[in-house]
């Protein structure tokens, strides 16, 4: 009578049951993780169509549209108000070396602002300004 199979025979069977093993828990691993996801992008998908469908979700769309347009009516409307303050906004150079020569020659910080159009404490501060980079140079 023969004996089934010596352990050192039975070694590459064991070891090839054991890859066998492994594998199919790696594939049922992987297959449990397919149908999971499949489930939680059929819920997002759901979610998304009562979102979409959702009456209110169509109010707030309408009402963000309406703001939308007013925003850009706005914009278009101080566009051009926009631009002349930009052009105001290079005079200011010239301001500072009329500022400079006035005070130059001797003219008072009131005098200074009625020449210039500005407030007296704005023409103060200024006068101060250009004294501080007179002292910088």
């Amino acid at each position: 009578m023969a004996l089934p199979l010596t352990i050192p025979a039975a070694i590459p069977i064991l070891a090839a049951l054991l890859c066998l093993l492994i594998v199919s828990l790696i594939l049922w691993r992987r297959h449990t993780e397919h149908l999971l996801l499949k489930r939680r992008m059929a819920q997002l998908r759901e979610k998304i169509e009562t979102a979409l469908n959702d009456e209110e979700f169509e109010i707030e769309r309408a009402s963000f549209g309406k703001a939308l347009q007013a925003a850009g009516l706005t914009t278009q409307l101080q566009r051009p108000r926009l631009e002349n303050l930009a052009k105001i906004d290079k005079q200011p150079p010239d301001k500072y070396r009329i500022l400079s020569t006035l005070a130059a020659q001797g003219c008072n910080v009131e005098e200074i602002a009625t020449i210039l159009g500005v407030s007296r404490v704005e023409a103060d501060q200024l006068i101060s300004l250009s004294n501080v980079a007179r002292c910088g140079r």
